[in-house]
């Protein structure tokens, strides 16, 4: 099949970082590929030395000029303007997308786009191309209570689930969502299809060599808890924090070292973590040298950190499909996730992890505190977790489920 995919023109494909669905739109894509696919990916031409077409094994990435609007002083600006420019220069690189699909839409099959504004400006430009139209969802706000949602949130999930009734087929990260975007969405169950999001077992290997990590945040003899994602309120990091002070100051562990590794959220697209306040918090319960923020990392650091440490934990408040917990059960840790989201799918509560409830620092202190006291336990839950990523969640496998959705559209 000839299957065009769309990011958002804003990074670089192939992503070194970024957000999940970047993520996903490679990986995806060059399995799709390799399994005898004609795949490309639709991207932004980011200056003039920028072939018009690069090819990646089986993968092509085809580079559009698209005008790009920028203005001095960026990163000082207001976050709204931030936003509002970022979304003008989406407009315009999806323009371009939209012309190109025009011009070779009958050597098209398959349309995917994964962000919902990218979606809605295609299929309302394109209404004949809707019947080649697949849209993955990776908005994790589906998850919560319809009265939970503020107004912009309801807004979103209008529009999200406006785009996926006039699409040919929506991509649900998990039955969970499938269900919310039946019941809330008003989605027919037969045009939904869930395929997880995948991770590169090769890449995220339990054998890697960590000395250089180990010694660089001085792990050595310390029981490390690796947290990994965007410092926002969703993340529910905040109750780590206050689980870090019951395991170390309650619990008496005071060997226990958190790691929280990632940006601050973007505060006009989400609400960020309210750092000063966490910081302060930290130096009342003297917990300077039980936790570090360590900021982004490279994906190569954040791999080693994986390895390194013992137990790793997603606090969050609400999830899609998140790939972080793949990354760490590829790596062979043992699990601590909320019942939010994907995780539950991932995390089989006492057999590679645990499920809590989400905001409890309690429970999250507890089950931290049994892993750090049963290391045989850790082993067999990570174990488990190794294992279950390479049997269900290797990107070549979810590439086979996908490719079996596209073909029956």
């Amino acid at each position: 099949m000839r299957i065009v995919q769309v990011p958002v023109g804003s990074v670089r494909m192939p992503p070194k970082e970024g957000s999940a669905p970047l993520q996903v739109i490679f990986n995806i894509s060059k399995q799709l590929a390799k399994i005898g696919h004609e795949v490309i990916i639709l991207d932004r031409r980011y200056s003039k030395d920028d072939p018009a077409i690069e090819a990646i094994e089986e993968l092509k990435i085809v580079r559009l000029t698209s005008a790009q609007v920028r203005i001095p002083g960026f990163s000082r600006t207001p976050p709204f303007i931030r936003f509002a420019l970022a979304e003008l220069n989406l407009l315009l690189f999806v323009l371009k997308v939209s012309r190109y699909l025009r011009k070779n839409s009958r050597n098209i099959d398959i349309i995917h786009f994964h962000l919902t504004s990218v979606g809605l400006i295609l299929s309302i430009l394109n209404r004949k191309l809707r019947r080649n139209m697949f849209y993955t969802s990776h908005v994790g706000h589906w998850a919560l209570a319809t009265k939970r949602l503020s107004i912009l949130d309801r807004m979103y999930l209008f529009l999200d689930s406006y785009l996926m009734r006039r699409v040919a087929r929506v991509i649900a990260l998990n039955h969970s969502a499938k269900e919310n975007f039946m019941s809330l969405g008003k989605v027919k169950a037969e045009n939904i299809a869930v395929v997880p999001n995948g991770v590169d077992t090769e890449f995220f290997d339990p054998s890697i060599n960590v000395e250089e990590a180990v010694k660089r945040y001085r792990l050595e003899g310390r029981s490390t808890v690796l947290f990994v994602g965007r410092l926002a309120k969703i993340k529910g990091v905040e109750y780590l924090v206050q689980g870090a002070d019951i395991v170390v100051n309650d619990f008496g562990c005071k060997d226990t070292l958190f790691l929280l590794v990632g940006p601050l959220a973007f505060d006009a697209v989400e609400k960020p973590l309210n750092i000063e306040e966490v910081l302060g918090y930290i130096r009342h319960h003297q917990l300077e040298s039980n936790i570090i923020f360590t900021g982004a990392l490279s994906i190569e650091d954040v791999r080693a950190l994986y390895v390194a440490s013992e137990i790793f934990v997603l606090p969050s408040l609400v999830e899609g499909d998140p790939l972080v917990v793949m990354e760490a059960m590829a790596s062979g840790k043992p699990i601590i996730g909320t019942k939010v989201g994907g995780i539950p799918e991932k995390v089989r509560d006492g057999w590679n992890g645990f499920l809590v409830d989400p905001a409890d620092e309690r429970q999250l202190a507890d089950k931290i505190k049994y892993l750090i006291d049963n290391p045989e336990e850790r082993k067999r839950m990570g174990a488990n977790s190794r294992r279950y990523a390479e049997e269900e969640f290797d990107w070549k496998k979810v590439a086979e489920r996908l490719s079996l959705v596209y073909q029956a559209r």
